[in-house]
């Protein structure tokens, strides 16, 4: 029994002891489907808690392939972006939704 004790405690003193975890998050992707003009859009973008904040917003059409052209992405982008900081409660500090 002893033997086996012993090997047991050798064993366990091999393994690693995890004592203290945490995680990073650099950004997220948001993304909200919405109706405008009644056609229906998609918008995405990127929030970087420690950098940029709301960056890199995108506005597809759901019905098409292609981009929106300027002067829609233009009537939107505001809208999108108000949407994304508001609605998902972000700030500096806070992501809620």
């Amino acid at each position: 029994m002893e033997r086996h004790d012993h090997e047991l405690k050798q064993r366990e003193d091999q393994m690693i002891h995890v004592t203290s975890r945490s995680g990073i998050v650099n950004s997220f992707e948001l993304k909200i489907d919405i109706e405008y003009k009644n056609k229906r859009y998609c918008a995405d973008c990127f929030y970087e808690p420690e950098g940029r904040g709301i960056c890199d917003i995108e506005v597809y059409d759901l019905n098409s392939p292609r981009d929106i052209h300027p002067p829609l992405f233009d009537e939107l982008y505001e809208q999108v972006k108000q949407y994304f900081r508001e609605e998902f409660h972000i700030t500096e500090k806070i992501l809620d939704w």
